[in-house]
């Protein structure tokens, strides 16, 4: 099988500006909705099929990037072949049009997708919330400069906070912490920046917070920036964050495949879960994260299943930021 890395398009971290979900959403309706690209995977002489999975180059990766090195994608016959030049939120007409077959989404995005009578599928889990409140206990937080003066999220009404999006699971996560602490959430002026922009703005001055995840998250403290706010356990309870989707297509066309990969990546993450060494070192590999930064990340949460009461309160979420005008029907989103 080629190697991991042989199968990485492109380990650079995405800079472009993912634009407003609407739009995004809307050209997928209008040229791919069909998904007319998704096709019956096709197996090598050896049985072995290769799935084209596409996600930004975020720190819950590294379970799969270990599976891979375990040979536990190969035990089930699956090649990976990874391009990480994907921004999240363009993963959804990626994924409908067949440019790629599995990605990663939040599921603010998927919801949203949904919404608009879109195919997708989430099939399992990419990355969860760890539960925990505190400096260094979750996979995202939200952080200001230690010198800003500011020390609870309610104190950014009123501010400019960037998120990687204005209408994902990011921003809900900003604005929920604002409220949960007693602010206004309405008054919050998200700033869009790229995850790896973000740390440079906060320290620049060009915003007041920041909503982040791992390892910008990591990157940012060590420039100065400390986390005064928790959204994802704000939001919801055993909070799912992202998953690995598809369209509803290639999950006809593909069962047994997409049954396979979903047991490979549980069988990833429980050994990610008990090897957080291996976790650690493989990903300065396909980050620009540096090792000394890499060990002192925190780790997410990797979950077997899609929460389904935390996918419902996000749609309610949803609604409350105009992120969609009709709560969908929520109850074939997640494959069975």
């Amino acid at each position: 099988m080629t190697s991991t890395v042989a199968r990485r398009r492109d380990r650079r971290p995405v800079r472009r500006t993912a634009g407003l979900l609407a739009g995004l959403l809307t050209l997928a309706v209008a040229g791919c909705g069909s998904a007319e690209g998704a096709a019956t995977a096709a197996a090598d002489a050896d049985g072995v099929r290769t799935i084209r999975i596409a996600s930004s180059p975020l720190s819950h990766l590294s379970a799969l990037y270990v599976g891979e090195q375990q040979g536990i994608f190969a035990k089930h016959r699956i090649a990976l072949e990874w391009d990480t030049t994907n921004a999240d939120l363009l993963s959804v007409p990626s994924v409908l049009a067949g440019k790629v077959d599995i990605a990663t989404g939040d599921l603010t995005t998927l919801v949203a997708a949904k919404a608009q009578g879109l195919d997708v599928k989430a099939i399992v889990p990419a990355s969860a919330s760890t539960g925990e409140r505190g400096e260094g206990k979750d996979y995202g937080a939200l952080v200001v400069r230690a010198d800003s003066g500011l020390d609870r999220p309610s104190q950014l009404a009123g501010r400019t906070v960037s998120t990687n999006s204005l209408t994902n699971i990011a921003a809900a996560a900003a604005r929920e912490a604002v409220r949960a602490d007693g602010g206004d959430e309405s008054t919050v002026k998200l700033l869009e920046v790229p995850f790896p922009d973000a740390p440079a703005a906060l320290a620049a001055g060009r915003v007041d917070g920041a909503w982040l995840v791992e390892p910008f998250l990591t990157l940012a403290k060590s420039q100065g920036a400390k986390e005064i706010g928790w959204g994802f356990s704000d939001l919801a309870e055993d909070l799912t964050v992202s998953a690995y989707f598809t369209s509803g297509s290639f999950a006809q066309q593909n069962p047994e495949l997409v049954r396979d990969f979903r047991t490979a990546v549980r069988e990833s993450f429980a050994h990610a879960r008990a090897n957080e060494d291996a976790v650690r070192e493989i990903i300065p590999t396909f980050t620009t994260i540096k090792p000394e930064l890499a060990a002192r990340i925190t780790i997410t949460g990797w979950k077997d299943e899609v929460s389904a009461p935390a996918l419902d309160r996000l749609a309610d979420y949803a609604l409350r930021d105009k992120v969609i005008t009709t709560k969908p029907d929520l109850s074939d989103l997640v494959l069975p």
